[in-house]
């Protein structure tokens, strides 16, 4: 028994450290290890930000009629990781500030003084870069989620801890870091096919009007590329609207 309640000591905040003390040639463990609990306890609570570096920054808009419930909310989010955290107090508001400025995540805390919500969180999941969390009353839930959901907006059931607020933010943010790197190289590959069909393109239009074959009409835009120091696309570019004007 006395084995287990060292154990225990070293993985339970609430466990005696009497043993430890007694058999301990150090006598900072005891504290060391009461240390280590504090700020274990401090992180889950969200009084410190998580230990890993590198991460990304979220702006975080926050919608709710209520002035209270702006302030709790925008407490929540009071960490290193999102910046800025601006709170609004109506659809019409948001919507406003939205059309200059860009947001990572949106939270709306429904009903809102000017419309129910969920209309608002919709047109912004829709038009905008960005994640969007309802925070609804217990009895709506599932009405509403199911309006939202194929949308992509995330749908929360009052009474929200800090908690499940945070744990859904580090959901949003995951996602919407997951779907920009996915557009990212989707674009990337959009462009790349557009470079193939304008090679292409200017290929064929130099062998029917220079009389090149295949091979030395590839040449000839690969060399025209590298001497100008231009990429391929470019290239293709102007030799189009060259051979289109001949």
């Amino acid at each position: 028994m006395r084995k287990r309640a060292r154990l225990c000591a070293l993985c339970c905040p609430r466990a005696s450290s009497r043993r430890i003390r007694h058999r301990s040639t150090d006598g900072g463990n005891v504290a060391n290890v009461r240390s280590v609990f504090r700020f274990a306890q401090k992180q889950t609570q969200g009084d410190l930000p998580l230990p890993y570096t590198g991460a990304k920054l979220n702006s975080v808009l926050i919608v709710s009629g209520s002035e209270r419930s702006r302030e709790t909310l925008a407490e929540v989010f009071a960490s290193s990781r999102y910046a800025p955290v601006i709170t609004r107090g109506s659809a019409a508001e948001a919507r406003r500030l939205v059309l200059d400025t860009p947001f990572s995540l949106v939270f709306i805390n429904t009903p809102l003084p000017d419309e129910p919500g969920a209309q608002l969180a919709l047109d912004l999941s829709s038009s905008r870069n960005c994640c969007v969390a309802l925070i609804v009353p217990g009895d709506s839930y599932d009405q509403v989620n199911e309006q939202v959901e194929d949308e992509g907006v995330l749908t929360l059931s009052k009474p929200c801890t800090a908690q499940q607020l945070r744990q859904a933010a580090a959901i949003m943010s995951a996602t919407r870091f997951k779907l920009a790197d996915l557009e990212k190289k989707t674009a990337t590959l959009e462009e790349k096919m557009e470079e193939i069909r304008l090679v292409n393109r200017a290929k064929w239009m130099l062998i029917e009007r220079r009389g090149m074959d295949e091979t030395t009409a590839h040449r000839y835009i690969e060399k025209l590329a590298m001497d100008a120091r231009q990429t391929r696309r470019l290239v293709a570019q102007t030799l189009i609207r060259s051979l289109d004007n001949d």
